[in-house]
């Protein structure tokens, strides 16, 4: 359980910091025979605050919560 709660302390706060991760994506423009034209696009999928907010919060309570003995 710590281990978890740790790793979305650090997702948390990296999503916090960076504002959403980045990815590229390629199109093809034209194909003419064995004639390639690809574009490849940058984007970033951004995450709003709150979700980062609720990472950290949800990772924090992993950490602290205590198991119950014998379960």
């Amino acid at each position: 359980m710590k281990i978890a709660g740790g790793i979305l302390i650090v997702l948390g706060l990296t999503l916090l910091a960076l504002g959403g991760f980045p990815y590229k994506q390629k199109t093809n423009l034209a194909e003419i025979g064995d004639l390639k034209m690809q574009v490849t696009e940058e984007k970033k999928v951004t995450v709003p605050p709150v979700v980062s907010g609720l990472l950290i919060l949800a990772g924090a309570a992993l950490i602290f919560v205590r198991r119950r003995p014998g379960g």
